[in-house]
């Protein structure tokens, strides 16, 4: 694919280089830029080869074309910082959320050894007021 980039390059250059040979004469005139503000003076450009003109043209348009470019970059870096934070800010909101149902996960843990404890007592209870009837029925008969 750089090849074929630096081929396009190389041929866009020279078709450019042909017209510029051919046309030699014409691109050598000199022009006279003009402008008429209607309520204030006219400004008059200094006589000017039309070649001079057409690079003075591709030079701005370069500029304003990088400054649109650097705009855009700008713009994406900061929508990506912007972007960044807020997945930070969620993850550490998730942390927080993780960190949270662990405590709740082993809140829960103890609170079912606590039941099963609680239902060992239970039945360890009823044995004994079973025990006790049985010992009460023995003793009244």
């Amino acid at each position: 694919m750089r090849y074929i980039k630096v081929f396009l390059l190389v041929l866009l250059f020279f078709v450019i280089m042909m017209l510029f040979v051919q046309n030699q004469a014409s691109f050598s005139d000199s022009v006279t830029l003009t402008f008429d503000t209607m309520f204030g003076p006219t400004f008059k450009s200094i006589p000017m080869p039309r070649y001079a003109l057409l690079l003075i043209s591709f030079a701005l348009g370069a500029l304003l074309v990088l400054a649109m470019l650097l705009w855009d970059r700008l713009s994406l870096s900061s929508r990506l910082g912007a972007a960044r934070r807020r997945g930070n800010s969620l993850q550490k909101q998730l942390d927080k959320a993780n960190a949270q149902i662990a405590k709740l996960t082993e809140d829960k843990k103890k609170f079912e050894a606590d039941l099963e404890a609680a239902k060992e007592a239970v039945k360890a209870a009823e044995a004994a007021a079973k025990e006790a009837q049985a010992a009460a029925a023995a003793q009244a008969e």
